[in-house]
């Protein structure tokens, strides 16, 4: 071998293992893994809050009985949070990031394998801990320098359906923010006390004095918790958020749509805060439907993207196939087309994305765009414009930015790069 070819390979395999490491670096640690010093990476510290499973009700939102129709009862509703924060977050008033799940079942017997909904949960079934799926969301945000809480709904998913639902959702939101604010601006309220580890369960005094600014807050909702979320963004009902309290952003994954794309749309029409929104060609929920909504009264900041080959349920690990009892791909696979899939209605299909690609995916650009809109860097905008493809070697995205609609043309103006 000549000298030069030597050289040659030295530095193609210097490359190759420098790309291998950038690689693993951006790859979310799969749920339940323990968390291991990184002298390149910021420690993060994951902790639990239970306030119980009756914490707080929703005025006007009903619990249903076992045929499924409203009671006299409110709905009883868990407050219950998973923490992921730098472990030096303290006084550092960084933004918070509030993460809500959608609806699945709320109770399960994990030995037997069964699934109901109800709440609270009858003996033997305990909670499903959906809002313990997002560990990927939470530890990437974490290390970014964001305060992530990823809310517990079970009590939500077994009362009423609706508008009274997403009310409900959002009302869940807001009382979780109050007490935040109350926590880390003034040291009082419900969860001083209340946290412990996430990894051993003993109860943990972290400090968390100004770890958090409540005017710089995003939210991030999947399926009916994305569109409990657009309800808490909504400029309708921007009088209901929690004093002291400002959202700045908003992301809905696979956000279950409006039921009418009526005048009373309002209720969950985001006019003017930073909107994106994901889609996936094999889940049948979540278009963009809110983007259209906030196109019609000029949202400036107006996203969506849709990510080729991914499903519903891969998004929130307890969900997915294999996270646990009642969870599974919920993609449809057309016989005889191995590794394809579709959201059912159309015969266009896709290359299955799979579970542990599309949550990389999903991290990727929800990162994006809370580091844009939160922390102010504008190294992302090539992303959040459909510029550059960091997940290329993955799937397909495709990126649309949506312009204020033109009423008398019906020109949608919705640009692409």
């Amino acid at each position: 071998m000549t000298r030069m070819t030597r050289t040659r390979t030295l530095i193609h395999l210097t490359v190759v293992v420098a790309l291998a490491v950038a690689w693993l670096a951006v790859l979310p640690r799969p749920a339940g893994h323990a968390s291991v010093p990184d002298p390149g990476r910021p420690a993060v510290r994951v902790l639990d809050y239970d306030l119980g499973a009756r914490a707080m009700t929703v005025g006007g939102f009903h619990a249903l009985d076992r045929r499924g129709m409203p009671t006299e009862e409110l709905a009883p509703i868990e407050l219950t949070g998973r923490v992921y924060a730098p472990a030096d977050a303290a006084g550092r008033r960084l933004p918070l990031v509030v993460v809500a799940h959608g609806s699945f079942w709320s109770c399960a017997d994990e030995g037997a394998g069964t699934v109901e909904m109800g709440w609270p949960c009858r003996t033997p079934l305990t909670g499903i801990d959906s809002d313990r799926g997002y560990d990927h969301l939470g530890r990437t945000l974490a290390a970014r320098g964001m305060v992530v809480v990823s809310v517990g709904a079970n009590g939500v998913n077994a009362g009423e359906l609706g508008d009274v639902a997403d009310r409900a959702r959002a009302k869940v939101v807001f009382r979780h923010l109050a007490m935040w604010r109350d926590l880390v601006e003034l040291g009082t309220g419900p969860l001083v006390g209340a946290f412990r580890s996430a990894r051993t369960g003993a109860a943990v005094a972290p400090d968390l004095d100004g770890a958090a600014d409540l005017r710089n807050v995003g939210l991030v909702g999947h399926s009916r918790g994305g569109r409990g979320m657009m309800w808490a963004a909504a400029e309708k009902n921007r009088g209901q958020v929690p004093e002291g309290v400002r959202i700045r952003a908003v992301f809905g994954l696979a956000a279950a749509g409006p039921p009418f794309m009526d005048k009373n749309v309002r209720r969950v029409q985001v006019t003017d805060t930073p909107l994106m929104t994901w889609s996936g060609t094999c889940d049948a929920t979540g278009r963009d439907e809110y983007n259209r909504l906030a196109r019609r009264r000029g949202n400036p900041v107006n996203i969506g993207i849709t990510v080729h080959g991914a499903n519903h349920n891969n998004l929130n690990t307890r969900w997915a196939a294999g996270g646990g009892a009642g969870g599974g791909d919920d993609a449809y696979h057309p016989a005889g087309r191995p590794g394809r899939c579709s959201d059912g209605f159309s015969d266009e299909t896709s290359r299955t994305l799979g579970p542990r690609a599309e949550r990389t995916v999903a991290t990727t650009y929800v990162r994006a765009f809370l580091a844009r809109y939160l922390q102010h860097d504008r190294s992302f905008d090539a992303i959040l414009r459909g510029r550059t493809h960091p997940v290329a070697g993955l799937t397909q995205v495709d990126v649309r930015r949506y312009r204020a609609a033109d009423v008398a043309t019906g020109n949608d103006r919705t640009t692409r790069p």
